[in-house]
């Protein structure tokens, strides 16, 4: 296309502007903040619905169903992205989803949410367990505790997001490898459509220079997989401000029981 134009207009000069969306898309309005919060809001609604329905022996679909109902009852439009749920064995595996799968005693349910408020979507994870987690499943939900604390500790103002995904990968590192980890430790979040809720305007990861500024706001996925067994996340949406790293979304960072 580029090309047509420039022997159509030989006259004129044309340059590469790639960038230039998003770096506007990347630091959000107050508005924009504002649609963020209530998709934030929404979006633990529909996670705790989804919680309430997890047991022994339910269909991961079933659990998927009710999330969905709370997400649309309280307002959602179409989500970017659908409810995820995944238990057991088939939570160790990235980018799987619900497929009429029985829950069994002590698996752990993984979900991911994100409602969509004026296309807006703050995401979160969470996994439950239904029945008692074991000390393995706390030890690995801890490294993603460990990895949030140190991430919100270094995004600051003026900071590189590669010196933050550093400080990640030293949270990690006990787990580094025994785990599946994707590599991003957290992407920009804004106004998007389907298939995905990823803005793409930043990442925080190795060699990722650009530096923070407030009112960007990041999905941060942490979810550690030990292959062929099980995978535990918990995420919160994040906006960056003045003073750091504040949580949109309001993730209890619990390994709950569900019996």
């Amino acid at each position: 296309m580029i090309r047509g134009l420039q022997a159509r207009m030989p006259e004129r000069l044309f340059v590469d502007a790639g960038d230039l969306l998003g770096s506007v898309k990347i630091v959000k309005s107050a508005e924009e903040l504002d649609c963020l919060a209530e998709s934030a809001r929404l979006t633990g609604l529909g996670i705790d619905a989804a919680i309430e329905a997890v047991g022994s022996g339910v269909l991961d679909s079933e659990v998927a169903a009710e999330g969905a109902r709370a997400l649309y009852a309280a307002g959602s439009e179409f989500m970017s992205m659908q409810p995820i749920v995944t238990s057991g064995q088939r939570s160790s595996v990235i980018h799987l989803n619900h497929k009429r799968c029985r829950i069994n005693e002590n698996d752990p349910v993984f979900l991911e949410f994100g409602a969509a408020w004026q296309r807006y979507t703050a995401p979160m994870m969470r996994t439950v367990v239904a029945g008692t987690p074991s000390m393995e499943m706390i030890r690995v939900f801890d490294t993603c505790r460990y990895i949030f604390d140190a991430l919100l500790d270094a995004m600051r103002p003026g900071e590189p997001f590669d010196s933050a995904a550093r400080a990640a990968e030293r949270a990690l590192a006990p787990l580094q490898d025994q785990a599946f980890f994707s590599g991003v430790f957290g992407y920009t979040v804004g106004a998007q459509f389907p298939p995905s809720w990823v803005e793409g305007s930043g990442f925080i990861a190795r060699g990722h220079s650009r530096t923070f500024e407030p009112g960007m706001v990041f999905h941060l996925p942490l979810c550690l997989r030990i292959p062929g067994q099980w995978g535990i996340g918990c995420s919160d949406t994040v906006c960056v401000t003045e003073d750091g790293a504040m949580p949109l979304t309001d993730n209890p960072w619990t390994l709950a029981s569900v019996q």
